[in-house]
Order: C-alpha cells, then structure tokens, then sequence
C-alpha cells in the first residue's frame, strides 16, 4: 500500500536487496486480531530508514522479524485488553484531534506544506485520504494509552525507593544539562476590531457571491485559507464530535444545498454548504478566511511591549507588571515565573535574545509564533551531575518510570498467558 511514514514522514521503498514482491500473509494471531507480514516488514523499513541501516541478506531480516513481531504481538495484547474494558470510551473529537497532530508533525518534517502535498500527490492520496488511511490506527492507539494511563496512574514511589534507585544508578545517570530559570511577560498579537472587521466584511462578500449562484469551488479555491481550498472546499463526509461545535452547529442545521451565513469559531469565519446527508452524516464544504493579525496588529502590540519593557527598565517592578499585563495566564499569576529549562530547549528567539544578559537582566521584546516576549534571566547553571537531594524531584519521576516500566512488563506478560496467541513465522 502507498503510505507515509507517520514517524518519519519518509517514503517507504522497498528494502535494498530483498526481495521486494508482497508477501501479504498472516504472521501472527492474537485474540482476534491478525498481524500481517506486510505490516511487519513495513515496521522494519521504518527502523531502517530512520538508523541509515541497509538489510541486505536474509538472515538479518529474520532476526528483525522475530524481533519486531515480538513486539507487535505484545502492542495487539494492548489493544484486546483495552477493547474488552467497557470503561475505556474513544470520541470522534478525540481521533480528530489527534489524526491532525499527526498530520502537522508529518509537515513539519517538509520544507513547506506545498511540497508535502506535492508528496501526497506523488502517492496518489489527498489529505482527507491520509486522514481515513490511519484514522483506525490513531484510534487504537488512544485505547492503548488509555488503558496503561489507567493501569499505572496509581503507581507511587517512595523516598526509599528513590535513594536505592540513585544509589544502583548513580554512575549511569545522565548529566543535569546547563540551563536557565526564566521569567517573561507576553504581549500576544491577536487581530483588532479593525482587522477583525475587515476580514468579517470580506467574509460577507464571498458569501453574498455564493448566495448569488456563484460557483462555490471556483469562490473556494479563490479565496479560501483552508487546505481543502484546492477540492472547492470539500470536507467530505463527518458526524457530530468532529468538528469545533460552531462549525457543527451551523452544519448540522443546513439541509443540502443550503449555505450557512457567516460562522465565526477559534479559526476564523466560515462559509458552509451542505452536500449530502445520510442518517447523522453530512457532506459539506467550506470556504475560511483565517483570522489572522494585520501589521498593524503587530505594530501595536510592539509599541505596547516596548513601552513595559522601558517601564521596567526604569524601576517598575517586573512581578507587578507581569501580574497585570502579561497575557500568559499561568506564569502571570506567579509573577511571569517560567521555571527551569535545558539551554538546548529553548526557542531559537529565546536564545538570541538571552545569550548576552545576566542574571537579573530583561531583554527588549522579542517575537515568537506566542507573541512578543520580555525575558528576564533568573538563574544560571552549569551542567554538572545529578544531585539527591537538588534534584530528588527529576530523580522521583525516573524511578517511577523506572517502577513502571517493571509493573507494566509484569502486567502484560500476566494478560498474555490469558489471551489466545500463534505465531505463524
């Protein structure tokens, strides 16, 4: 099957120097469910793209296929047991959030979202195709990490169990990287009612041009900021728990045929028009117009970040300016406290703005995809090896991974001897 790589977003070819014809038969049984030996062998292509390793001979893929198939049948055992625990729910709204998290991270591995579908396109799928393509996939993977987070949410660990892991692991512990205690304030850049405005009479207009009987794909693929832009808006087929609940509502109340008016969600404005409808499925499309800031928006908001900053700089108290001002709500309440972070994690803007200042020093706005910043350096340190008792807290949760990891092998290799298992390789 033509299929993206979700992990890598690399192309799947065949592996180097084996034979390359589909051997589609079944490799495993669990339960029921079946484990198929192209699904194997697509596994180890990942493992190979992503190591630069070549397989080259048949011993070598033997040995992986054993391997590999070991732990699919132990990711099936999951996905039965999670199955049969009728607490475990999965909404449509959650696989939608979660299918389009996986579809961002695939483009984030392309230099741009055109030549990502440029790809799409070289395989033979569109969007909404890659989407229904590992819609059941992400699915299950949800069932599955419901089921461990439920299993294992009570595992504890003790202030002895800490100290005897330190004390096993000491020599082995990776070392506390340098960091940086950061506070900042945030000015976010958000459209003003003008920008609002125009972009809503813009709105109006392609609306009133569909209303009139203009083509709804050409106004689509002219005007639309969504990536469906190049199907004339197609959405395809969706139930309730799809979509945000404005775009829903307003779909859910049209019969085909029928445009919506203007509908406002976090997106932006909507134009819907309902295709098909079959029992509680509808078929639509849509044209968006993205509420995005102008560059007077962004203007704004940096004279008024810009004057905090002098502010500061001349005696205001940063704590206090942070509190009223900063549109970062969780760190405002702590006076802009953003806490610890490895030098190497910080946003590449962070980085440049903070490399010449002090402890104590606050930088001029700096802009991120958040908005405009003011960095005030807190502390510093060097990187140096873990601590007990400095570091008991990162120490606490790698020993309750630690406890975890055990409890779960424990725990999976008990439900496999309950559950029915053939290995056919």
């Amino acid at each position: 099957m033509k299929n993206i790589i979700l992990a890598s977003a690399v192309i799947v070819i065949c592996i180097a120097g084996v034979n390359a014809e589909t051997l589609d038969k079944v490799a495993a049984i669990v339960d029921n469910q079946i484990i198929l030996l192209s699904e194997l062998d697509a596994q180890i292509q990942i493992y190979a793209i992503q190591n630069r390793i070549t397989i080259s001979d048949s011993v070598t893929l033997d040995s992986l296929r054993r391997e590999f198939l070991d732990k699919m049948i132990e990711d099936k055992v999951l996905l039965v047991q999670a199955e049969r625990d009728t607490t475990i729910r999965v909404t449509n709204r959650e696989v939608g959030e979660a299918l389009t998290r996986q579809i961002d991270m695939i483009k984030s591995q392309f230099p741009s979202e055109e030549a990502f579908l440029d790809q799409l396109r070289a395989e033979g799928l569109t969007l909404r195709e890659l989407r229904e393509q590992y819609r059941d996939e992400v699915k299950n993977q949800i069932l599955k990490d419901k089921l461990i987070q439920n299993r294992l949410a009570m595992v504890k660990v003790s202030s002895g169990e800490v100290k005897r892991f330190y004390e096993a692991n000491r020599d082995s512990l990776p070392e506390k990287p340098a960091g940086v205690r950061l506070s900042h304030i945030l000015i976010a850049i958000a459209p003003g009612e003008s920008t609002r405005d125009s972009l809503y009479n813009l709105a109006v207009l392609i609306r009133d041009k569909a209303f009139s009987g203009e083509n709804f794909e050409v106004l689509a693929k002219n005007y639309s900021a969504d990536q469906s832009s190049e199907k004339g808006g197609d959405l395809g087929w969706f139930s309730r728990g799809e979509m945000v609940s404005e775009f829903e509502d307003a779909a859910f109340a049209l019969q085909p045929g029928e445009i919506s008016e203007v509908v406002e969600t976090v997106f932006g404005y909507h134009i819907i028009k309902i295709t098909g409808r079959k029992g509680d499925r509808v078929k639509a499309s849509h044209i968006l117009i993205r509420l995005t800031p102008g560059e007077e928006d962004r203007d704004i908001k940096f004279r008024f970040a810009d004057s905090l900053y002098q502010a500061i700089k001349g005696g205001a108290n940063f704590e206090d300016v942070a509190r009223e001002y900063s549109d970062d709500e969780n760190s405002a309440q702590q006076g802009g406290e953003l806490g610890w972070y490895a030098a190497d994690d910080l946003l590449p803007e962070f980085i440049r703005a903070i490399q010449d200042l002090d402890v104590g020093q606050v930088s001029p706005p700096v802009i991120s995809e958040f908005g405009y910043h003011i960095l005030r350096i807190e502390e510093k340190r060097a990187a140096s090896p873990i601590d007990l008792e400095d570091d008991f807290k990162t120490l606490e949760e790698m020993t309750r991974r630690d406890k975890t990891h055990r409890q779960l092998k424990e725990w999976l290799d008990r439900i496999s001897s309950e559950i029915y298992i053939e290995k056919r390789l």
